[in-house]
């Protein structure tokens, strides 16, 4: 299973690629198991500074296995499958939307092809978007009488809005790349086959930063989504103060000063 998902670093930069292209990197709960303890361990390295996550193939993530879809749900009519096991399931998932979260690296999704149900759902928990023309979009679990899971209903109104997110929520209809990048769904809409070049760039631009700014700048965005104005006003001071105190703080000034580019090391 280990090579169901292909880890490579290039530099400061992670990459993660699901690789069963034969179907279209649907996931397994395994597979989703596993993407969470690649992100952790990950996370504890600390040469990283931003991963980006790709599809092998011709799809980013089309899904959820049909194959386990259907034992699952003999399971569950033939009662060896019930509510307590499809708990232990979801916090397995939900444990990986928590991974990306708590990541203290952006995290970037190249998506070329399908990025549909469980593959939108991973999407929405990455922190920036760079689209394939080709890119579809959509949560098609209302045609299955299925729900949307990991956070899904989170992230989709926070996104794109919340009157998209229902009209995207209750038909289960995909939007192409042109229209995710019109809505602010997708950040970087580039051509087909310029994928890697330009998740890439963008991935090594983001790395260059200082650490210690863009890993507090996650955490405050995310804070923001949900507590007060006075609540982030209080917090930012606290983050500006930990950001000027450090290492980084330094160093970036005096290269500033100095005319150079900042060597954060």
């Amino acid at each position: 299973m280990s090579e169901a998902i292909k880890v490579e670093k290039r530099g400061s930069v992670a990459w993660l690629t699901l690789n069963r292209p034969d179907k279209l990197n649907a996931m397994t709960i395994e597979t989703w198991g596993r993407l969470g303890d690649l992100i952790r361990e990950l996370d504890k390295d600390l040469s990283i500074r931003c991963l980006v996550i790709i599809g092998e193939g011709r799809s980013f993530l089309a899904g959820h296995d049909v194959a386990e879809i259907k034992e699952h749900s003999e399971d569950i009519v033939s009662g060896k499958v019930g509510a307590n096991q499809l708990r232990e399931w979801q916090k397995l998932l939900q444990d990986t939307t928590r991974a990306i979260r708590l990541a203290r690296f952006p995290v970037i999704a190249a998506v070329k092809g399908y990025a549909v149900g469980a593959g939108c759902e991973l999407v929405f928990a990455c922190d920036l978007i760079v689209a394939e023309a080709n890119a579809k979009f959509g949560f098609p679990e209302v045609n299955i009488g299925a729900t949307i899971t990991n956070g899904g209903t989170f992230f989709l109104p926070h996104k794109v809005g919340l009157a998209k997110a229902r009209e995207l929520a209750y038909t289960g209809e995909f939007i192409d790349a042109a229209e995710a990048y019109r809505i602010g769904l997708v950040n970087r809409l580039v051509k087909d086959g310029d994928l890697v070049e330009e998740a890439d760039k963008l991935a090594r631009r983001i790395a260059s930063r200082a650490p210690m700014a863009v890993q507090l700048h996650k955490v405050m965005l995310d804070r923001g989504l949900e507590a007060s104005l006075e609540a982030m006003l209080h917090f930012e001071t606290e983050c500006m103060i930990q950001s000027n105190l450090s290492p980084d703080s330094i160093e970036g000034t005096t290269a500033f000063l100095e005319k150079r580019q900042p060597n954060f090391g």
